[in-house]
């Protein structure tokens, strides 16, 4: 297959009829397929503008990164360190009160079982001690009731002596300015 100006020529048309000849043409930053290269001077500068901007940006982006990374370790280690400080205490808390109501409830058992002949003997007397705290129950209540009632009647016997106090002033008000009006004509 020989190759000949003619079938350079028909491949360079077919190419231009593609999208290949845009994608050849085109920048290695990826910008629009229809722009072409301009002069090479021109595009090493924009070339080498671009690799500086990247490159801030990328060293700007981690040390972001790595900032936000510390900052979220150090939060977390101090939230694991509380948790754990607190899961430690509330266990040693828990340990100490189910260890000392073990104790006690042994304790309370052993009380019980005695105690039990000896309540059967107390219930009777308990009645009779019941029904008189009743009664200075009952007692209580009625001297808290007469306590109430004292105490209302005695503000609204403040409250009248506000009120006359008041009326009076507004009495004394009106015959000064009376005895004003009576002098001035």
């Amino acid at each position: 297959m020989h190759i000949t100006a003619e079938k350079i020529k028909e491949a360079a048309e077919a190419l231009e009829s593609t999208e290949l000849k845009s994608f050849m043409f085109q920048e290695p930053t990826a910008g629009p397929l229809t722009r072409r290269r301009r002069s090479s001077r021109s595009t090493g500068r924009s070339r080498r503008s671009t690799r500086g901007t990247r490159r801030s940006t990328r060293r700007s982006t981690r040390g972001t990164r790595r900032s936000t990374r510390r900052s979220t370790r150090g939060t977390r280690r101090s939230t694991r360190r509380s948790t754990r400080g607190t899961r430690r205490s509330t266990r040693r808390s828990t340990r100490r009160s189910t260890r000392g109501t073990r104790r006690s409830t042994r304790g309370t058992r052993r009380s019980t079982r005695g105690t039990r002949r000896s309540t059967r003997g107390t219930r009777r007397s308990t009645r009779g001690t019941r029904r008189s705290t009743r009664r200075s129950r009952r007692s209580t209540r009625r001297s808290r009731r007469s306590t109430r009632r004292s105490r209302r009647s005695t503000r609204r016997s403040t409250r009248r002596s506000r009120r006359s106090t008041r009326r009076s002033r507004r009495s004394r008000r009106s015959t000064r300015r009376s005895r004003r009006s009576t002098r001035r004509s």
